[in-house]
Order: C-alpha cells, then structure tokens, then sequence
C-alpha cells in the first residue's frame, strides 16, 4: 500500500501538475543541484534528466545561473517564498514568460535541504499587457480628436496644466462639486480637494507629469464642504509629442463606498463561501469563538457543522499548536494583517492531520474588527511529501543506511563530546575486496545485492550506539563509540571480516569474498579533526589493501 501511495505520488509530481516543478537539492557549500524535474519541463522547456545531479552553472550559461543562484540562495537566507517572473526558450525557439515560485524546506534542525519551484506559464498574459500598452498608446494620441468624450463624459474631467492651474473642466464637473467652470477655472486643482488629500493627489500629479500612471482614491470638496469619494485616473495631454498637462478623470463612487460598508460582512461571508467551497471556512468573532463553519467540515473533517459553532476555534486544536494560533490571532487582530499557519487538528476518522490556515480579519466601516476569516485545508500529502524529502536527504537509496552527509553530523558530535567529556571513539572505513570482478561477472543487479548484503551483515556486528554508513559505490564507514580501548575496536573489525568471509549466494549467484578495513584511533599528541580521522581511516584501507586485502590497517 505505501509503495502505492508513493507511486502516485511521484505520478502526480511527475504528470499531474501541469506546472513546471523544479527541486533542487542544498549542498553543503551552498550550491544547488537538479535533483527533480517533472513532465511539463521537458514538455515547455526542453530540459531532460540528464541535468539531475548538476548545478546550474554546469547546465545553464554563466549569466543565466548566476542570477538563478541569486534568487534560490535568497529563498534559503529568508527561509520564505520568493517570487520573480523570468523568461525561456521553449524546445521550438519561443521566448516563453513565467511566474517562478520558491518554496526552501527545511530539515528539523533548520537546514535548508531542497528548494521546490513551481514555474506558472504567464506568456499570453505578458503579451496581453504588450498590446494593452500599445493600445493605451495609441488612444493616447488620438484624444485631441475626440473632444466629445471630453465634453459628455459622465464622470467628472478637469484638464490641468503642468503647474496645476485648472485649465477647464465639463460638465459632469460642475454637476459634482457644485462650482461653475469659470469660477474654477485658473485656480490651483487642490482647491477642490480635501486637505488631508492634497499630499497624496500631489504625488500622484507630480508623477504622471513624468509619465507614470496610476490609479488611486482621492476625495473632492463641493461648494457646501461635502465631500465625494471619487477614484481618479490620470491622463497626459500630449500636443506635438509633449505632455502640456494632465487630465484628471474623477469618478464619483460616493454610493459604491456607503454600500461595501453596509454589506461587507454578509459580502464576505457568501463570496468566499462560493470562491473556496472546498476548502475548510470557518468565521471567527473577536473572541476567538466560532460563529460560522462551511458545510465542508462535514467531507473534510467527517464533523458535524453544527458541534462547532460558539465553541473556542482551537478546540479541535493539536495541544502542541494551540499557543502558537492564538497569538497569530490576537496579532492580526491588531494589526490588521493576514496571518498563514500550519497546525494540527483531529479528524474523526484518521486522528490528527496536517492542515494550513489563512486568516483575514474584517473590520466594519469605523475600524472596528467584526470577525476573522479563516480558510484552512488538508496538507497531509505535503508533509508526507516533505518528510520523504528530509529522509532521503540523510539516507543511502540503496542499502537505507545513513549517507555521507549524515555521517559527518555524527562524526562532528562525536569530536565536540570527546572534547567536553573526553568519550573516546574510532572511524573505520571499509570496501569489498574484488567487487569489481562480481559487477563483471554477474552485473549490476547482483552487484548492487552484494552491497546491501555487505550492509546487513556488518550491521549484525555492531552496537545500536555505532553509526554505519555508506559512502558510495562498495565503500562504507562506521562510527565505533564506547569503546574505552583499542582492543575492542580491532575486534569489532576482526568480526566484520569473519563475517564476510563467510560464503556469499545472492540468487543463483555463488561466490566468496572478502573485506578490507582500514581503522582510525584518536590521536593524543594532536586536535583531532573530521578531515583527520577521515585521511588516517583511508590511508590505512590502502594499506590494508596493499597487503592482499581481509585483514586491518590502523592509523593513529
């Protein structure tokens, strides 16, 4: 059944996201190597597996991977997303745009271990904003034919000169702010603005003179003090190629304002329900109580809707995750801000799973927060997912045993005690004598057999307290710890070679062998050092070779 699951897991990362996803695994030196790519890759960009276990400068040209290296080593200082848009070829020559997407996950000692990116093809959307620009262009261009639109326009237009004079103004104008164009005409257009305004509307005024527009609220005064909420766009004014002015188009949305206030919870409420029914809602009041929950706690959860409303919205809560949600609740409540937690809640069926929430708060028209939205939903998969990850970032594919990587952590915590408390240790290293005469004449498969027979059987010899890894190929280390004398670790090696010189039947393949073992001891005149123990350990494996192999070498 896991087998199963893992299968279609691969196959979903592989076929069912039509995305380009990307892991790169963290090496120890802060490079970035492919260790995953998946379908939609090789479809869009025309890369194979044949970049998996290089970095980027060994695939990519030195300018493209550097600028890469930027931004994934950015993701790993900031141990958060990062997004960018970037641009590449597809396999027919296109230039394509895409949304890149990195996520670092992390070990539990808070090592980055692989950056997952997710790359989103926006290039009909970029070239949609290309034509939108051309088109704005060109209606640009052509406002001085069109002074009708000027003059009918339903919402207000005030044409401006470049040092803020109103120039004139249409109709709709002296309808809004009660004020005949005469009478405005050669004052300053902050006089029809709110005080409080007038800092922002300068700013954007001062800005689109140089040709940057944008959108934004500002409030206008009538001839009796009122004020209108209006959204204004600016426009410049272009006669013979120069920008002579600004037109400020002013839309009234006075009602629009009054009625989100009015309706913003009962809005909220059924446009998220419609938007995200698949996801977990629950609505929150200032207590923290739960005052709604979405019909699909009922598929999700296999809860009753009903039991949850007016209870505390951590009662279904992890005992572990409870601290942490409340604050992020009282927080965002204070602020005003968005908050995302991952935290653990009970299932009925399956115990606790794995779930990620996203809070919003709400606030009603005077400032005052009314609720917090909250939409959660099943990450059991990407745990899962991640946890395979952080396994097989310290393990040996082939034999499960410990990799290089996780044999250096427990070597360097072996160096730190002996230093503090003086507990003394050995590093051996060990290889099959002859392997590759059994990989030539039997293959790879009863090769492979060989190596994970030679881990089982040098398992068999050692304490649960010793670490035995793999380095690679037939070559393996074990780390011997509470052995006080040196007696003790030549017998452990005496063992292993006795136990594989015992006869070897893999399959239908029959065969003896033997192992040499090359051992190093603690130097007392010396700082003993990982590079040390490992050089002396490796030197006596070639002596130990040297001499015809199945036996032992020592190096102090």
């Amino acid at each position: 059944m896991r087998k199963q699951r893992d299968n279609f897991l691969n196959n979903v990362l592989l076929n069912g996201i039509q995305d380009m996803v990307y892991i790169m695994e963290v090496i120890e030196d802060s490079h970035f190597v492919y260790h995953f790519i998946n379908h939609a890759v090789k479809r869009y960009a025309g890369i194979t597996n044949e970049v998996i276990g290089k970095s980027f400068d060994e695939v990519l040209d030195k300018q493209k991977a550097k600028f890469l290296f930027e931004k994934y080593q950015k993701a790993v200082e900031i141990k958060d997303l990062v997004v960018y848009e970037d641009f590449f070829p597809s396999p027919l020559g296109e230039v394509r745009y895409g949304e890149n997407v990195l996520t670092p996950l992390f070990d539990e000692n808070g090592n980055c271990t692989h950056v997952v990116t997710v790359v989103k093809d926006i290039t009909e959307r970029r070239l949609a904003e290309k034509a939108a620009i051309v088109a704005r262009e060109q209606l640009n261009e052509q406002k001085q034919r069109y002074q009708s639109l000027f003059e009918y326009n339903i919402d207000a237009v005030i044409a401006i000169d470049r040092e803020g004079v109103i120039v004139t103004g249409n109709r709709s104008l002296e309808l809004v702010t009660g004020n005949s164009i005469a009478d405005i005409r050669g004052k300053l257009y902050t006089s029809l603005v709110l005080e409080e305004d007038i800092p922002i509307v300068e700013k954007y005024f001062n800005i689109a003179i140089n040709g940057i527009l944008e959108e934004f609220h500002m409030r206008l005064k009538n001839r009796d003090g009122k004020k209108i909420e209006t959204v204004v766009k600016l426009t410049p004014i272009i006669v013979n190629n120069e920008t002579v002015g600004i037109y400020a188009i002013c839309k009234d949305i006075s009602e629009q304002i009054k009625m989100k206030n009015k309706y913003t919870e009962s809005e909220n409420k059924f446009e998220i329900i419609a938007e995200n029914s698949g996801d977990l809602i629950t609505m929150l009041d200032q207590y923290g109580k739960i005052s709604y929950v979405s019909p699909s706690y009922r598929d999700v959860l296999q809860a009753n809707p009903e039991e949850y409303i007016g209870r505390e919205f951590y009662h279904n809560v992890h005992p572990e995750d409870i601290e942490h949600l409340l604050q992020s609740f009282e927080v965002s409540k204070t602020t005003g801000k968005p908050w995302i937690a991952q935290f653990r809640q009970k299932h009925q069926s399956v115990g606790w799973i794995w779930s990620e929430l996203k809070g919003s708060p709400v606030y009603n028209y005077v400032g005052e927060f009314k609720q917090m939205v909250v939409l959660s939903r099943d990450i059991s998969s990407r745990k899962n997912y991640e946890e395979k990850l952080k396994y097989f970032a310290y393990h040996d594919s082939l034999t499960g045993l410990p990799n290089r990587r996780y044999f250096a952590m427990q070597l360097k915590e072996a160096l730190d005690l002996f230093e503090k408390n003086h507990e003394t240790f050995a590093v051996i290293i060990m290889d099959l004598d002859r392997f590759k005469a059994i990989n030539d004449t039997f293959g790879h498969d009863i090769g492979d057999k060989a190596i994970s027979e030679f881990a089982l059987r040098v398992a068999k010899q050692i304490h649960p307290t010793d670490t035995l890894a793999r380095l690679g190929g037939d070559e393996f280390v074990l780390l011997v710890r509470g052995r006080t004398d040196v007696q003790d670790v030549i017998q452990v090696a005496e063992d292993i070679i006795k136990v594989v010189k015992d006869p070897w039947c893999i399959e239908n393949a029959q065969f003896n062998t033997t192992t040499s073992i090359g051992i190093s001891l603690l130097a007392e005149d010396r700082v003993n050092t990982y590079e040390s123990l490992f050089k002396n350990a490796d030197q006596a494996l070639y002596e130990a070779k040297n001499a015809g192999g199945n036996q032992y070498a020592i190096r102090r």
